[in-house]
């Protein structure tokens, strides 16, 4: 059975996206987001977090570029990495930056293959 995504189901995920991303920076700023996830799980929430965000925009961006949506999640783990230089309690590393690739990587390449199967599709209007 293909899960065939609508004009407003694309819209949906691409709100959840950007409320994700908004979240990630305004809960990140804190006191409770330090140590929330001790090693290595926090590559672990970044892996979840980061691969939604990709997957989720994925689904709603009809015509897309892969290597942009990944570049795009990308941009947004650096950003959220050089951002928690700023934070007390905070610290960046290079290694969540990386899961946070990989993640995109995987997500958009999974909606792909999904696409690729006719699992995924882009539903059709009616005239």
């Amino acid at each position: 059975m293909a899960l065939f995504v609508s004009p407003l189901m694309r819209r949906l995920c691409l709100a959840c996206a950007v409320l994700m991303v908004f979240l990630l920076f305004y809960l990140g700023a804190k006191p409770i987001a330090v140590d929330l996830f001790p090693e290595p799980w926090d590559k672990l929430a970044h892996f979840v977090a980061y691969g939604t965000i990709a997957g989720l925009l994925a689904l709603g961006v009809a015509e897309r570029s892969s290597t942009s949506l990944i570049l795009l999640v990308s941009l947004v783990g650096a950003l959220d990495e050089w951002h928690q230089v700023y934070l007390p309690g905070r610290s960046s590393d290079v290694t969540d930056f990386i899961t946070d690739v990989v993640a995109a990587i995987v997500a958009v390449t999974l909606v792909d293959w999904l696409r690729l199967r006719g699992l995924v599709g882009e539903a059709r209007c009616r005239s």
